[in-house]
């Protein structure tokens, strides 16, 4: 009776951890997909940010010379369906972006 009781309670336990285990598994995979997007946001901000600066930079070294002028980096156009994090990370990409684009060709501009 009490090898039945306890092989009941041993066949519970398994199942329990097979089943904390595919929880896991599943939610670091949902969590590796949103991290995913995220990255892409910030990549997609990046560009879109290195090549406007790199623009404005173009512009000002031929407008202002060696003179600095960059005075505020223009906020990027967000989509009302992107997500929160999306959003997040593309601002943050474009404002890194727009910085090395514009500083970049006015380096290259100034050489």
């Amino acid at each position: 009776m009490i090898y039945k009781k306890f092989g009941r309670v041993k066949n519970t336990f398994a199942i329990l951890l097979v089943l904390c285990f595919v929880l896991s598994v599943t939610a670091s995979a949902a969590s590796a997909a949103g991290n995913s997007k995220n990255n892409d946001g910030y990549s997609d901000g990046y560009k879109k940010g290195y090549g406007d600066g790199g623009e404005q930079g173009q512009i000002d070294c031929n407008k202002y010379g060696s003179r600095e002028a960059l005075s505020k980096i223009p906020s990027p156009s967000n989509d009302n369906r992107w997500t929160q994090n999306y959003k997040d990370s593309y601002n943050r990409g474009y404002q890194k972006g727009y910085i090395d684009g514009y500083n970049g060709n006015r380096y290259t501009c100034l050489k």
